[in-house]
């Protein structure tokens, strides 16, 4: 697990990460070591998690229903589809940001 970890610690060209993992392996021994990469990896598995449903939430809300509207809406009104699309992806998007 260290060898990993000095491999990952390789990457970093200012060196902050290794000084900052010395400073922890020295003060709270290697406990604190394991806790501090947990606590890293957890804030990056949620900042991940909340990235994916940002993106899900707008390929759903927004992408999907404003082509088909957009879709829909150049059969019937004399507007091609590249000028109907701006208007619907923004309408779709304004109801999202009150959706929350």
């Amino acid at each position: 697990m260290f060898e990993l970890l000095k491999q990952i610690v390789s990457f970093d060209p200012s060196g902050l990460l290794g000084s900052g993992l010395q400073y922890i392996q020295l003060h709270f021994g290697t406990p604190g070591l394991i806790a501090a990469i947990i606590l890293g990896l957890s804030i990056a598995a949620l900042i991940v998690s909340k990235l994916l449903k940002i993106a899900f939430n707008i390929l759903r809300y927004v992408v999907i229903p404003s082509m088909v509207v957009t879709f829909i809406a150049t059969n019937f009104l004399p507007y091609s589809f590249v000028d109907v699309l701006p208007a619907a992806v923004a309408l779709f998007a304004v109801a999202l940001i009150v959706k929350g």
